[in-house]
């Protein structure tokens, strides 16, 4: 009879000690702040996410299938402008300014796109933006 007694009496004891308040209270503002720094933690990496401060380095530039340029690391289409921007490398500028060169060069010699696009090993659009380039 008293071995039951000291039975209920201690499991009491853990019932009161998980129903203290001031401990449930303790409980719940640990999850609460656990729960609000992860969701600021999730909320800065988005935020690092959607800053944009890539220089778009050359090494990181590739073309497309239909001849535009991108970055590969940030994924962002470069336009004419970005591509000549002070940020952008010189050698970039070179490159494309020797192109066109090379571009209105085989075109007074006559020559169709398709051939110019071949010879230069780039693609078809990219000769047909430097013509129209070429022609403003």
């Amino acid at each position: 009879m008293l071995s039951s007694y000291n039975s209920v009496q201690s499991c009491q004891e853990l019932i009161d000690q998980w129903n203290d308040p001031k401990d449930i209270a303790q409980r719940a503002a640990v999850v609460i702040k656990e729960i609000h720094m992860m969701y600021g933690r999730e909320a800065f990496a988005v935020l690092k996410m959607m800053e944009n401060k890539c220089i778009h380095p050359k090494k990181m530039r590739d073309f497309c299938a239909d001849g535009t340029i991108y970055c590969m690391d940030c994924n962002a289409n470069l336009s004419e402008e970005e591509i000549f921007s002070a940020r952008t490398p010189t050698l970039m500028k070179q490159k494309v300014l020797n192109r066109r060169k090379l571009v209105k060069k085989f075109a007074k010699q006559n020559m169709k796109q398709p051939e110019i696009a071949k010879k230069l090993d780039v693609s078809l659009s990219t000769i047909e933006k430097d013509f129209a380039v070429l022609r403003n």
